[in-house]
């Protein structure tokens, strides 16, 4: 994946980051701060997978995903739609705590860290109902498929995207 100009803006400060001894040991608050900027990556993104129920919806009601739309649009507790990152923070997070704080080494992690899809809020809690909401399952591995929580709970991505722009929400 290659990274935009507001991910690659991200991916410098949190290189900057990692070479500094007590955000790698995660003193003052660097565990939360460190994972909050690796969603933001994903989330800058301009663009987001779609489940098929996603999908379905976003079709049904005229959306045109020749379109771009704001973060914004999608976002918020009375929204159906979710954000979803492929790989959690937390998994990301401890990738590059396990690798030299240099540029490239961090970009290389981040460029392959997954993806958002926007799927629905009870596709969300299929993750949840399969104690996938913060890890992989069992005998994933950095290399495996970052969508390998969706197939676990029988979420079904489409083949589509959306396009994006704005504030990265969080």
């Amino acid at each position: 994946m290659d990274l935009n100009l507001d991910q690659i803006a991200l991916q410098k400060w949190i290189t900057a980051g990692l070479a500094i001894k007590e955000v790698r040991d995660l003193h003052g608050d660097a565990r939360y701060l460190l994972s909050n900027m690796i969603a933001k990556v994903t989330l800058a993104s301009s663009e987001y997978y779609l489940s098929e129920s996603a999908f379905k919806i976003l079709n049904r009601d005229g959306f045109d995903l020749n379109n771009v739309y704001k973060r914004s649009k999608f976002h918020g507790k009375k929204s159906q739609f979710i954000y979803e990152h492929s790989i959690p923070a937390s998994i990301v997070r401890t990738k590059l705590l396990s690798i030299p704080p240099i540029e490239s080494e961090v970009k290389k992690v981040l460029s392959v860290a997954g993806h958002v899809a926007m799927i629905l809020r009870e596709e969300d809690a299929l993750l949840r109902m399969h104690g996938l909401t913060r890890k992989m399952p069992d005998g994933w591995k950095w290399s495996d498929d970052p969508f390998a929580r969706y197939h676990v709970a029988g979420i079904k991505l489409s083949n589509k995207k959306i396009l994006m722009e704005g504030a990265i929400m969080r």
